[in-house]
């Protein structure tokens, strides 16, 4: 009877989510109703109040898990900068690009939409840029960088997040390895050799 009724819970929190997604999607974060999220969940609000005290809890909710998930998974990928391997920030993107093509809805409305939210994409990039910043952490003891640390960072993050956005804006154009393949290239040998680009002095 329990794991019937735990099913059940499972799924009511299932159909609010993605009532909600749907509606970010289609109308933005401060024009939803608690009621609209009721309506297209085919529950009722008092259904709607076990499960979440109101909507900044469900958008927080919704947040958290999702970018738990995705730190989780990102958290096994190999990385290490020195030496650098192509293949570790491919493996990274990949990771990253696989888990936004699970909850695209979400991703879409959380990172593209008008009304997009803010705060969502700093905690996204923030799990990255700790990633990325673990390779150098693995290689402290090696010859000091030849540049601000910071400033290669943030110019990784900001790149890493616009193809993620590019990708999702795009309805997903590349396969995932293929993105991310494409990416980690750039990222190796600058964008004019990666692609091919004949470079004059």
């Amino acid at each position: 009877m329990n794991g019937k009724t735990d099913l059940r819970v499972l799924r009511t929190r299932q159909s609010i989510r993605m009532a909600f997604y749907e509606l970010i999607e289609e109308k933005g974060y401060e024009a939803i109703t608690i009621q609209d999220i009721a309506d297209r969940a085919m529950i009722n609000r008092n259904t709607f109040y076990l499960h979440h005290q109101n909507k900044p809890d469900l958008l927080d909710t919704c947040m958290d898990e999702l970018l738990s998930e995705l730190k989780n998974a990102v958290v096994l990928c190999p990385f290490n900068m020195s030496p650098f391997h192509i293949s570790t920030l491919e493996t990274v993107m990949q990771t990253v690009l696989e888990h936004i093509s699970r909850n695209t809805t979400f991703y879409y409305a959380m990172l593209i939409e008008e009304n997009r939210i803010y705060q969502f994409r700093a905690k996204m990039e923030n799990i990255i840029k700790d990633k990325l910043n673990e390779g150098w952490i693995l290689a402290q003891g090696n010859s000091p960088l030849a540049l601000s640390k910071e400033l290669l960072l943030e110019y990784l993050v900001s790149s890493f997040m616009g193809i993620v956005m590019w990708w999702i804006k795009n309805d997903l154009p590349l396969p995932a390895g293929e993105a991310a393949s494409q990416f980690s290239r750039i990222v190796a040998y600058g964008h004019l050799k990666a692609a091919g680009i004949a470079v004059g002095e």
